[in-house]
């Protein structure tokens, strides 16, 4: 129970107060004051007021009118049509307090007690229809009413709600505005959902729109609490409607739509319809359309629903073709992605342009749409670096440019930035990066005045530092990694054997073991997909050794990879790629799904009649076959590729980008 002074003060004026008469001196000189006549005011006097009159309305000296607080509005409303047995509603909270002090807090009061209404005649005032059955909590009423009377409250989470409601109920706005301030310093993505819903129940504004960015950045996690779930449909409608929530697929939002009206049938089966054509149909995939949304019921049994499946099926079909013919199928809102929804890309970083000047540009290729978009700028630029994908950001570290060598940043793809980290321990490119057990591994590289490096390096993400480990027992150059079981690193690298030889380095293929920090030579990496036979098959071309290479994890048995391991390896997916590629040097290498992708590069390795490359090729794993992709905005090589989830929204297209589908 709050206390007379005990608790949050919400009159600024009220702060003055500190216990003691303070007169404040002030000179008049109206028409009626007298010659040297002094005002006083003793703002200590209207405070000690206050907790005296509500002093005697504890004791109920004096009290004129009394409040009585009943439940809620369903057993309101079954007393009202004789649905209730009688007598089995608890008798009324009653409150006694004095009409002039009510009427003076607040206009909710002041008409109801001052005119001709019942009440004011009664002097009883009947509170009903609250948002819980009982009504609100004894304890929270004698609060407010302690509230009118002094100005001063304490809130808690858990009496925020009917503080709230009680506030709202008597036009008590800057009590209302505090509860809204309130709750946003105790926002959390657990209780997003609910400060939301009381935000649009209580119109605060601000507070809604800030819960609302917070679930609108989470959705994914929002939809799978079960209080979600508990949402009014208007609310649902709402968040259908909203272009911008983070989503991995529009599959997941059908999904959502279905979960919640089963969540009571009977009362939600109406709505569905008017949710179901608010999904962006044109973004789940055909088969997804066909062996789900098509056979479910609810749209099977609406002729509107499946007339909405059968255009987007047709729309699909469509799509292709026009690609062929470099037209779009349909710009319209409802057909794009939602600018939450996260997409696939390829990200190309950095490398060095055709003046040779290194590049800080990022460009990113969607996939589904097969379009360039630029992204954001790094801060540093890169040749010869590193790149890494965790399941939170990406990693690109190291530089030839010396200015650079040492820097590493991280991408944050949910909030499309870059953002600085610790650096380096030792200038160097060329050098192998990825992730063990959540912490990075920098292993090998290249100086720009040095043979070589054997260190091994890790990074911890949530401490931002680096530290050394035992080093390799052999120096590895151009180095393309991939991860077994979270522990074991394989690596294909070269190492100086032979200073008078005009390469002198070898191939090696070698694994580290992150929990017993071993090494061991092995005949290849283990044939597991594409991307690790696509590697072994140009193992020993220039073309590869010149590569970035993106790390791959896959959580498989050691035992089952090492089976893997294999000099056998067929030449099959090179059947379809234009035998110049593999003339190409300095090309960026990656993976998506058991997709390949060769970016940029330069034709001729004579550093005075370099051919830098925009060409783009992907090996498509279902046709079985290399396909050329749309030209990079500009050529590059030595840069880094990867795949990312990135928020569809509206990146800008490069000029020089044009429609082009072969």
């Amino acid at each position: 129970m709050a206390a007379a002074g005990g608790g949050v003060d919400l009159d600024s004026e009220s702060h003055e107060d500190t216990g003691v008469d303070h007169p404040e001196l002030e000179s008049e000189e109206g028409p009626d004051s007298e010659p040297d006549s002094e005002a006083f005011s003793c703002v200590a006097h209207c405070s000690d007021l206050a907790c005296r009159q509500n002093e005697q309305r504890r004791l109920g000296l004096f009290c004129d009118v009394t409040l009585a607080f009943s439940g809620g509005s369903n057993e309101e409303e079954e007393r009202e049509v004789g649905g209730a047995f009688p007598g089995s509603d608890p008798p009324p909270r009653e409150f006694r307090a004095h009409r002039s002090v009510l009427a003076a807090a607040t206009e909710y009061f002041a008409p109801l007690l001052l005119g001709d209404f019942a009440e004011s005649r009664s002097g009883r005032v009947e509170l009903r229809k609250w948002s819980s059955g009982a009504g609100p909590d004894p304890e929270t009423i004698e609060a407010v009413i302690s509230f009118m009377y002094t100005g001063n409250i304490r809130i808690s989470p858990g009496n925020v709600h009917e503080v709230m409601e009680l506030a709202d109920r008597f036009l008590l706005i800057r009590l209302k505005e505090f509860c809204g301030e309130f709750l946003k310093k105790k926002l959390s993505l657990s209780n997003s959902v609910a400060i939301h819903s009381l935000a649009h129940m209580y119109s605060l504004n601000q507070l809604a729109l800030k819960a609302a960015e917070m679930i609108r950045r989470n959705f994914y996690k929002v939809i799978e609490d079960d209080e979600f779930y508990t949402l009014p449909f208007h609310l649902i409608r709402d968040w259908l409607s909203d272009s911008e929530i983070t989503v991995d697929s529009e599959e997941i939002l059908f999904e959502m739509v279905l979960k919640w009206v089963q969540r009571n049938p009977e009362e939600r089966e109406k709505y569905f319809g008017e949710l179901f054509k608010l999904l962006r149909l044109s973004q789940i995939k055909p088969t997804y359309l066909t062996r789900h949304v098509k056979s479910e019921k609810l749209v099977s049994r609406n002729e509107a629903c499946l007339k909405l499946v059968l255009e987007a099926m047709e729309s699909h079909a469509l799509k292709g073709e026009n690609f062929q013919l470099g037209t779009q199928v349909n710009s319209s809102i409802s057909s794009q992605p939602r600018f939450g929804q996260n997409m696939d890309v390829i990200m190309v970083i950095g490398g060095v342009s055709e003046g040779g000047d290194y590049l800080s540009e990022c460009v990113g290729y969607f996939i589904d749409e097969d379009r360039w978009v630029n992204l954001p700028h790094i801060h540093n630029h890169l040749d010869g670096h590193a790149v890494v994908v965790t399941k939170s950001c990406l990693y690109v570290a190291g530089s030839m440019e010396p200015g650079f060598a040492k820097t590493m940043e991280r991408y944050n793809p949910g909030r499309n930035v870059w953002e600085k980290v610790s650096n380096l321990l030792t200038r160097k490119h060329s050098f192998g990066l990825t992730e063990v057990n959540g912490n990075l591994y920098c292993i090998g590289g290249h100086g720009n005045f040095i043979p070589g490096f054997k260190d091994v390096a890790v990074y911890n993400p949530d401490q931002d530092k680096w530290h050394n480990l035992e080093s390799a027992p052999k120096i590895l150059r151009d180095v393309k990694m991939i991860t077994i079981d979270n522990r074991f690193v394989y690596m294909a690298a070269r190492t100086p054997v032979d200073r008078d030889n005009e390469d002198g380095l070898m191939s090696v293929i070698i694994y580290y073991d992150a929990d017993t920090r071993q090494w061991r030579d092995c005949e290849s990496l283990p044939l597991l997909d594409n991307y690790c036979c696509f590697q072994m098959v140009v193992g020993n071309t220039n073309f590869y050794h010149t590569a970035s290479c993106c790390p791959r994890s896959y959580p498989l048995d050691h035992e089952e990879a090492k089976r893997k391991i294999s000099n056998q390896i067929s030449d099959d997916i090179l059947e379809s790629l234009p035998s110049e590629v593999l003339s190409i040097e300095g090309a960026a290498i990656c993976y998506y799904k058991d997709d390949i992708f060769i970016v940029g590069g330069w034709k001729n390795s004579d550093d005075t009649d370099k051919q830098y490359r925009k060409e783009a090729y992907r090996y498509c794993a279902e046709k079985r076959r290399w396909l050329l992709l749309p030209p990079m905005p500009q050529p590059r090589c030595r840069a880094t590729a990867c795949h990312v989830r990135i928020p569809f929204g509206p990146y800008m297209v490069p000029r020089n980008i044009q429609c082009h589908k072969t």
